[in-house]
């Protein structure tokens, strides 16, 4: 079990490290990095757009990765994560292509045992797919336009969506709606859902375009608080396991913090570009944001920003290539340890961050 808190030993110092990125050559990656980041490169072609959910499950001992994309597919990919020295080893192999979506995958989540993924698309959808055989086992259809979240209970009893209709809906696993919310929704699309077991009495948080997040008794989808402060759409929510801390992403430029047992802001950081997607360290009290600019590694006791983490488009036929614009980071999930950070750009890479203790002489 993983606890929030800081554990930094004297002269111990914690950092994200550069590890390795899925990419179509061996040319140079030409980032532009602090001197403590540390650069490898990795030979692997990723999903055919924009990466938009990644999550990380277990089978056999092994973790595996699963992403989804604007391309309409979903990839799971085998991870090879020992430790070598050889800069062109295939760090992430595509083992499975789960087809069938006929508009982008919004986002990816895992049940419990990792035998089933659960997606999310603009097709108005909600699929469940069997993770050995890649096929469609149950589809929820009930909103009326794009789904753009979905989330699914720790018991793996209930599915939660979000959709561009306004609507957040629950759903059981036989592909039924149970509920849809019709008192104090949203005024316009729902961008994210989560399920917050903390306590006794389980929590739904929604998050909107309408810039507000709601928190919601998930035993009768009663409204308990409704969080405003952002200016601008909410594209993305994280919470804290085992602690009442909530964090929202938003295209207005900020973050901020929410107690969302207690109903109570806590604070807001400004990161001067859009952000796209927040996770948080389960370890640390870090916040990891990916915005139209890059990652921000985010120490929310100092509001310093640790690290900055900008990328240029490997992909030589790629328009911001030629341009050397900076890359927009669309998605992230830490593995099961907490130490392996996944991150989804636009170039359609997924490159991999480590997370290292280094000694102060490092």
């Amino acid at each position: 079990m993983h606890h929030w808190v800081q554990d930094i030993s004297d002269g111990l110092v914690w950092r994200l490290k550069v590890g390795e990125a899925v990419r179509d050559d061996l040319a140079e990656l030409g980032l532009d990095l602090p001197e403590d980041f540390k650069e490898r490169s990795l030979k692997k072609k990723a999903n055919g757009g924009w990466i938009t959910s990644l999550a990380v499950g277990e089978e056999n001992g092994k973790e595996f990765l699963v992403s989804g994309s604007r391309d309409r597919t979903l990839i799971k990919w085998e991870i090879d994560n020992t430790k070598s020295d050889e800069e062109d080893r295939e760090w992430g192999r595509p083992k499975k292509m789960y087809t069938g979506h006929s508009h982008f995958v919004s986002q990816v989540v895992l049940t419990s045992d990792s035998r089933f993924i659960i997606s999310s698309s603009w097709d108005g959808s909600v699929r469940f797919w069997n993770m050995q055989t890649g096929k469609t086992v149950q589809q929820l259809i009930g909103h009326k336009k794009d789904v753009l979240s979905v989330a699914v209970s720790h018991d793996d009893r209930q599915i939660l969506t979000g959709g561009l209709d306004n609507q957040v809906k629950v759903w059981n696993t036989k592909g039924l709606c149970k509920h849809t919310v019709d008192k104090n929704q949203h005024t316009d699309a729902v961008s994210c859902v989560k399920f917050y077991h903390g306590q006794k009495t389980p929590i739904v948080v929604s998050a909107s375009w309408d810039k507000s997040i709601k928190v919601w008794d998930n035993m009768y989808m009663q409204l308990m608080y409704t969080f405003t402060g952002h200016k601008a759409q909410i594209n993305s929510i994280d919470m804290v396991q085992n602690s009442s801390y909530l964090s929202s992403g938003s295209r207005d430029g900020t973050i901020m913090v929410w107690d969302l047992v207690n109903g109570k802001f806590l604070t807001t950081v400004d990161c001067a570009t859009p952000v796209n997607v927040v996770l948080f360290s389960q370890k640390l009290y870090w916040l990891i944001i990916g915005t139209d600019e890059g990652i921000k590694v985010l120490d929310l006791p100092t509001h310093n920003i640790l690290q900055d983490i900008d990328c240029e488009s490997i992909n030589a036929n790629d328009v911001n290539h030629k341009s050397k614009k900076k890359l927009g980071c669309t998605a992230l999930a830490w593995n099961k340890a907490g130490n392996l950070l996944y991150s989804g750009w636009t170039d359609n890479n997924i490159r991999v961050y480590n997370l290292e203790v280094l000694t102060e002489s490092q």
